[in-house]
């Protein structure tokens, strides 16, 4: 399912309560922010999706893909693993973030979009640490430029960077003069 449908599922509940954006988004979330993910410019978090389903008497399961291996009010502690990697990130730990999101790197994971990002994220500021081994950050690099085109929050920003930095980490000290 892609954003467009959320979007378009999310509209169509509104109208059938004959609610207004405004009456939907209360304080929660802005108007705007709610026309955009209705028009499927903008990608909603799973806390908004939570609140739009509960405020639009609407089953979460109809927002989110059915093939995947976690529902939402059972998801095992996944979501803390990627809160825990935020926060990880947050605090410059950047190879613990990667680290706490590794296991959720399965395309049919609830949380495998965001993962993917902050997966990708972390490696990429890891190989660019100071201290880091050129043989470490290029590992790290190669990881980033796997999972940046992963998933709904791919960034071709990120492949680019991460394909600088493999290429920086092989270059021998005789190459960079």
């Amino acid at each position: 399912m892609d954003r467009s449908e959320i979007g378009h599922i999310i509209k169509e509940a509104r109208l059938a309560k004959k609610m207004t954006q405004s009456q939907v988004v209360g304080n929660f979330i802005t108007r705007n922010m709610l026309s955009q993910i209705e028009s499927g410019t903008a990608v909603p978090s799973i806390k908004t999706l939570e609140y739009l389903s509960k405020k639009l008497d609407i089953s979460i399961h109809l927002l989110t893909p059915e093939d995947r291996k976690l529902s939402i009010t059972d998801d095992n502690g996944d979501s803390k693993a990627i809160l825990k990697a935020k926060s990880l990130y947050r605090s410059g730990d950047y190879r613990g973030a990667a680290a706490a999101v590794k296991s959720l790197l399965d395309p049919e994971h609830l949380f495998y979009d965001e993962a993917c990002a902050v997966y990708t994220m972390s490696c990429l500021a890891h190989a660019k640490e100071i201290g880091v081994t050129p043989s470490e950050a290029g590992s790290y690099a190669k990881e980033a430029m796997f999972y940046a085109d992963k998933g709904f929050y791919a960034c071709r920003e990120w492949k680019v960077e991460a394909c600088c930095l493999v290429e920086s980490a092989q270059q021998t000290p005789s190459d960079k003069d």
